[in-house]
């Protein structure tokens, strides 16, 4: 059985050098956290791991969802920063950490942004869920319909702010995947990075409420774009984590740390390791252009190929570009009219004889059919006149 094992390692590890993937240097034994996971953000790849699917209290990381869920509506346009909200008496009586605003006050979406992404406030984060889903029930619902969706599997929610309950937990796996989920919008990017603002709270709004944000990583690491701390005597120390060097985007999770030093440290450990043994390598960015090809009886006799995702590769520190092959398949003889969600053809990425992934390709833009009459003056006449 050893010997099985033993082959099993070595065959893993070949797989892994063939395709530029190199072992992680961290050991899971070396981390105080009691659960942990880095992954790439693009494609929720998993480079290191420890116990990643145990599940725990998360403290208000718990958040990471409610922002979700707002940056969804905002993308909708279902909801906007300007917008105004009354306070209801059960969230401004929501205790633990909070910006302390009143019942029947009024208050602006982005104010409320703020007072979740910098303070962590479960008073703010109510008024939201009620806000957008007429309750904190129906929030909650919501919360945990999207976590389904994101195959988040180990994961329940109970409340929207984080609070102690049997019922509510997660683990570090379904947090990073909530992380990359948030990392498609950027609405709220801008306060989770902000260390110190201030909104005024009160019916008379007569009292400042100066907001520190809990994450201070976010003065002094490099290319951190989002963050989450949570913290209750259950859940400990607990920190979820984005940063992007470059082209490349980690996810860094770690629970249950003793004290809030260790959550800060290990996030940085992993992230470093993170950066200094992979990148992504982009061949082509979404929606750029690719090539040309020529299309018959269109209003334009050429058009732009794109992608409608990027075309990239996550691999080791050591790969470049030019050690990929990048093979172009357009269809030939094209005829108007074409569509720009109808594939024209496909782009194989592969490296070493070994395909890495096939990629679809459009046309920039929609393509009409030239009318019979203009088809008409422009080809055939044209050439009987000649």
């Amino acid at each position: 059985m050893r010997k099985k094992i033993a082959i099993l390692f070595f065959l893993m590890i070949l797989i892994l050098n063939s395709i530029g993937i190199n072992t992680y240097a961290v050991e899971a034994e070396q981390l105080q956290s009691k659960s942990a996971i880095l992954i790439n953000a693009d494609d929720r790849q998993i480079l290191f791991e420890k116990n990643i699917n145990d599940k725990m209290a998360p403290a208000s990381i718990t958040k990471i969802m409610l922002l979700v869920l707002i940056s969804e509506k905002m993308d909708k346009n279902e909801i906007a920063l300007n917008q105004e909200m009354t306070i209801s008496k059960n969230a401004a009586g929501m205790g633990g950490s909070q910006v302390f605003i009143e019942e029947n006050e009024v208050q602006t979406v982005e104010s409320m942004l703020k007072a979740i992404c910098m303070r962590s406030a479960n008073d703010a984060s109510v008024a939201m869920a009620e806000f957008m889903y007429g309750s904190e029930e129906g929030c909650i619902k919501a919360m945990n319909d999207k976590a389904k969706e994101l195959n988040m599997n180990d994961t329940s929610f109970a409340n929207v702010t984080g609070l102690p309950d049997p019922n509510h937990y997660t683990t570090a796996k379904d947090i990073a995947a909530m992380t990359s989920e948030l990392l498609k919008y950027n609405y709220v990017n801008q306060y989770s990075t902000t260390w110190m603002d201030s909104i005024y709270v009160g019916k008379n709004k007569d009292s400042e409420q100066v907001l520190v944000n809990t994450n201070k990583l976010i003065n002094y690491y490099d290319g951190l774009i989002i963050g989450k701390t949570g913290y209750t005597n259950e859940a400990r120390y607990c920190l979820s984590a984005a940063a992007k060097r470059n082209d490349t985007t980690l996810i860094a999770v770690v629970l249950g740390c003793d004290d809030s030093k260790i959550r800060f440290a290990e996030i940085q450990k992993i992230l470093n390791e993170g950066f200094a043994n992979y990148k992504n390598l982009i061949f082509h960015k979404k929606g750029e252009s690719i090539s040309s090809s020529t299309v018959y009886c269109g209003k334009e006799e050429e058009f732009n190929v794109v992608s409608k995702e990027n075309i990239n590769f996550f691999t080791n520190s050591n790969c470049k570009v030019d050690d990929f092959k990048l093979e172009y398949l357009i269809e030939e003889n094209l005829k108007a009219p074409l569509s720009a969600d109808s594939p024209v053809g496909k782009l194989i990425l592969s490296k070493d004889n070994q395909i890495l992934g096939e990629y679809n390709l459009y046309p920039e833009k929609n393509i009409e059919k030239l009318s019979f009459i203009k088809f008409y003056f422009d080809n055939i006449a044209d050439k009987i006149l000649k």
